[in-house]
């Protein structure tokens, strides 16, 4: 089977799973907040006028083709190491990018096609497609992070948190053995053979 016929599959797959994740999702409640993605929620894609869906499809494809130019930077800079493997890895992930997005522009075309005609079962059908790959952009975004090793050293921000327990020691450890003590350390006895 060819490369080009197994990402068709693939993505055929992955958009089919997608759309019957994304029907369970229209019947959950959520809340209102906007997560900064630039997705609306999915309770209320149902309800979205065809420009509310236009300018989701709109903020997707500009994040990316904002990914696709920061994942071809980052095989620059791959390439510019000799780190094959990274080549490798960030390669596969922009060639993938770039695929998604053109099936976007291709739906998002078809969406305004269907706009025009005002077939709104048609128009809602890809605009779940146009959701369904803008989700798959993202899921591109981590692994394509992953090759670059990015998230293992971006953790976001740490807070320590020092708890005291109240009912513990309170004599000073320093006062236990006198200056100048000499220490002995503790060996323990070697233990017994497992049966």
């Amino acid at each position: 089977m060819s490369r080009h016929l197994r990402l068709i599959l693939g993505l055929v797959a992955t958009i089919g799973l997608a759309s019957a994740g994304l029907g369970y999702a229209v019947a959950q409640e959520g809340d209102d907040d906007d997560s900064g993605t630039g997705e609306v929620e999915t309770t209320r894609r149902a309800n979205l006028t065809p420009e509310q869906q236009r300018e989701e499809a709109t903020k997707i494809q500009t994040r990316g083709n904002d990914l696709s130019r920061r994942v071809a930077a980052s095989l620059d800079e791959a390439r510019q190491e000799g780190d094959i493997i990274r080549v490798t890895c960030v390669n596969d992930k922009l060639t993938q990018v770039n695929a998604n997005i053109r099936t976007l522009d291709q739906r998002i075309e078809a969406f305004d096609d269907a706009v025009s005609s005002m077939d709104n079962g048609r128009r809602n059908h890809e605009f779940t497609v146009i959701i369904v790959i803008g989700q798959k952009l993202v899921v591109l975004d981590r692994e394509a992070a992953q090759c670059l090793g990015e998230d293992v050293f971006n953790t976001g921000a740490t807070t320590v948190t020092t708890v005291i327990d109240p009912d513990g020691p309170t004599e000073d450890p320093t006062l236990i053995i006198p200056p100048g003590s000499p220490v002995i350390p503790f060996i323990p006895p070697p233990g017994s053979p497992s049966r």
